[in-house]
């Protein structure tokens, strides 16, 4: 924790107080209610399980099933005993990574800490929430549980658990807030979507007992498994079309990484435009594979250092529809094709190779094309130097409507305003 900025230590060291203070509370309701010790037990060991099972998603970030169990708690219990509930399971939960079991003895805890405090907060107001609804309208019930009351506990619980973290996400990469809610949007989308499991397993549990409850517990494991498979089977796809990329990439020794930075490029003004995660990862495929028919390309031509002749611009032109025919094929790749083979389009109708106009070119091909420009400029090249940051930024304000979509263009000079860093700094 020492490591971190000031304001990000002094973020996390009162989430921490707040969820300690909180769970203290939690506890005395639990020595008060003391024929409730054994469910606290249990329900601790099911919220340790499901946050133990938790799917990694890129390099911070995890997917975990536990927001199902974490409902099922505020529909049961008491505000504050599902308070200490969730904060027991976030604090002891286990993972396996890097050929090692980490655990609370091995790992940060403060970070464990200020992950069961954001779980105990939101618990503890999703709780209230419930109760909330249940006041406003008695009688809209299903089964025992109240309508509005399980709607105000969804709302409540999500917002607070990844408001909490945006906060701290914000503080440390530096990042605004609304960009990082908009790329993030995937986790409310996973808490929302696995609500009814938590609602099912409720309705269980005071129908027909604990036993019932275990019953509909495995469900909600296997439907992480298969999103577990889902995962892996979506990094194989992009770790075979890294390894594709970095083919062609050593073909054409001066845009060495050139594929990798585009693909960063795009995502970054993909998602600030607010594209749905299936079109951008569409977008980042076909960044990564932009090239690809440059391998019908002569070596001689790509690493010409001199100027090339027009003959040997026309068959550099080509690549992008040798790239689409390469890839059409393919089923699953058959919009990616679509994307490479207008990323030379230009919204003025000068571009290769249909001299598409305006709306008529793929917004994912427009949005690649900023990129691929950007990068290029700002790149060595064997017959010039490198632009400056802010010079090929200005060329994409003044080419805006001319040779890129104005609205792409827009979107990208507003991040290099705003927030340049995101963009440049390529992992």
């Amino acid at each position: 924790m020492t490591n971190l900025p000031l304001k990000a230590r002094l973020y996390t060291l009162s989430i921490i107080i707040l969820g300690l203070i909180i769970v203290l509370f939690g506890f005395i309701n639990i020595t008060i209610f003391s024929n409730s010790i054994f469910y606290v037990i249990l329900f601790s060991l099911l919220s340790i399980i499901s946050e133990s099972l938790a799917i990694p998603v890129g390099n911070s970030s995890y997917l975990s099933v536990t927001f199902a169990i974490g409902l099922t708690i505020v529909l049961i219990f008491d505000p504050l005993i599902a308070s200490v509930i969730m904060y027991i399971g976030l604090v002891f939960s286990v993972e396996y990574k890097d050929k090692k079991w980490n655990h609370i003895l091995n790992t940060s805890i403060y970070k464990r800490l200020f992950n069961g405090s954001s779980h105990s907060i939101s618990a503890l107001l999703a709780g209230y929430s419930y109760l909330f609804g249940n006041t406003i309208m008695p009688y809209a019930r299903l089964s025992q549980f109240n309508i509005l009351g399980i709607i105000f506990a969804i709302i409540t619980y999500v917002v607070l658990n990844n408001f909490i973290f945006m906060i701290l996400f914000s503080i440390l990469e530096k990042n605004p807030f609304k960009i990082l809610i908009l790329q993030n949007i995937w986790v409310l989308k996973n808490f929302v979507a696995i609500s009814p499991l938590g609602i099912i397993m409720a309705i269980a549990y005071i129908s027909y007992g604990w036993f019932a409850l275990l019953l509909f517990f495995g469900p909600l494991l296997l439907a992480r498994y298969s999103f577990k498979l889902y995962l892996d089977m979506r990094n194989i796809y992009f770790e075979t079309i890294t390894a594709l990329s970095n083919a062609l990439d050593a073909k054409d020794h001066y845009t060495n990484g050139h594929s990798h930075r585009v693909s960063h490029y795009s995502e970054v003004i993909a998602r600030r435009m607010d594209l749905p995660s299936n079109r951008v990862d569409m977008i980042k495929t076909a960044a990564l594979l932009h090239d690809i028919g440059k391998i019908g390309v002569s070596d001689y031509i790509l690493n010409k250092p001199g100027h090339l002749t027009e003959a040997e611009l026309s068959l550099i032109q080509q690549h992008s529809t040798i790239g689409y025919k390469i890839l059409n094929d393919i089923d699953f790749l058959k919009e990616v094709s679509r994307i490479i083979k207008y990323h030379h389009e230009k919204y003025d109708g000068s571009g290769y190779p249909d001299g598409l106009e305006g709306e008529c070119i793929p917004i994912e091909a427009a949005i690649l094309s900023v990129a691929d420009a950007f990068d290029a400029m700002t790149s060595n090249r064997p017959y010039r130097n490198a632009m400056t940051y802010t010079a090929a930024t200005n060329i994409i304000i003044n080419e805006a409507g001319k040779q890129f979509n104005p609205i792409v263009a827009k979107v990208f000079k507003d991040i290099m305003a705003e927030n340049r860093e995101m963009l440049i700094n390529v992992s």
